[in-house]
């Protein structure tokens, strides 16, 4: 199966959209409804079909992080979902299990792990262990488990406290 090219937008388009990123990474966490509203526009720019392109995984993985830092979260749901569609009947090989990892932290935001649970497993047929080398290691116990205790896993991650985790790499970025 083939891997899925991407294209490349018009330089000053795509420039704008970076800039707008880094706007809103700036912005946060001083001002998360303004980094918001700069990585919406930034999301906005990208014309459509969307998932052509090959800033979208970026600007979409930050715009998930800001509206799941602003209890967005099922905005997030609905923007990873279709990138997830568009993934899976696109007819290519899939090699990033990025998005999977993405809706699993969104629906464990949403205390939803059992649903978490299958998209970490996708995640793991995608890219096995290394997929989560920067992940949480909750990700790869769930991902590989047969059985959960859901309580535990709600509490695991309550302390995983991914805003401050988002808050850090943002910085760390600068």
């Amino acid at each position: 199966m083939d891997i899925r090219m991407y294209h490349d937008l018009e330089a000053q388009l795509e420039e704008t959209i970076w800039a707008l990123g880094e706007e809103a990474a700036l912005t946060l966490p001083l001002d998360s409804s303004l980094a918001e509203e700069k990585v919406q526009k930034a999301w906005d720019l990208i014309p459509e079909p969307k998932h052509t392109w090959g800033i979208t995984s970026v600007t979409l993985h930050q715009y998930v992080q800001i509206l799941n830092y602003n209890g967005h979260t099922q905005r997030s749901v609905e923007l990873l979902n279709e990138e997830i569609l568009d993934l899976e009947s696109a007819g290519y090989r899939i090699i990033h299990a990025g998005p999977y990892i993405q809706m699993a932290e969104t629906l464990l935001l949403q205390s939803k792990p059992v649903l978490a649970h299958e998209y970490l497993k996708k995640a793991y047929s995608i890219g096995n262990a290394r997929a989560f080398r920067d992940q949480p290691k909750l990700y790869l116990e769930m991902a590989k488990s047969k059985v959960l205790d859901e309580q535990a896993i709600l509490l695991r991650f309550k302390a995983l406290d991914v805003n401050a985790k988002l808050l850090s790499e943002l910085k760390d970025s600068q």
